[in-house]
């Protein structure tokens, strides 16, 4: 799932999604006010909706950076779907660490 936030930007992602996506379809939520959450966790409910019984896991890149004082700047995002989404019944949150070279 991708949050539109830039056409531009997304349609190099579709590109590249149709290239590398090993034939997975991709979700692209637009947000008409460059906000990532609000789209996020309206999907999320509408997919709870349709799976109540199940589980949905949300799979989040976390940035590590080289340097250990970096790591504020980055990430906020991540942590705050993940603080919202403790809170939601049914909806687990999974970190993928992705190492920075610079």
């Amino acid at each position: 799932m991708y949050v539109c936030l830039d056409p531009a930007a997304t349609v190099r992602l579709k590109a590249l999604w149709e290239k590398f996506g090993m034939g997975v379809p991709l979700v692209i939520l637009d947000s008409p006010f460059r906000s990532i959450i609000e789209p996020l966790m309206d999907h999320i409910d509408k997919v709870r909706k349709s799976y109540e019984k199940g589980v949905i896991t949300v799979v989040l890149p976390e940035f590590v950076p080289r340097k250990w004082w970096h790591h504020l700047l980055h990430n906020q995002t991540a942590m705050f779907i993940k603080g919202i989404i403790l809170f939601k019944q049914g909806v687990v949150s999974t970190s993928v660490p992705l190492h920075l070279r610079d």
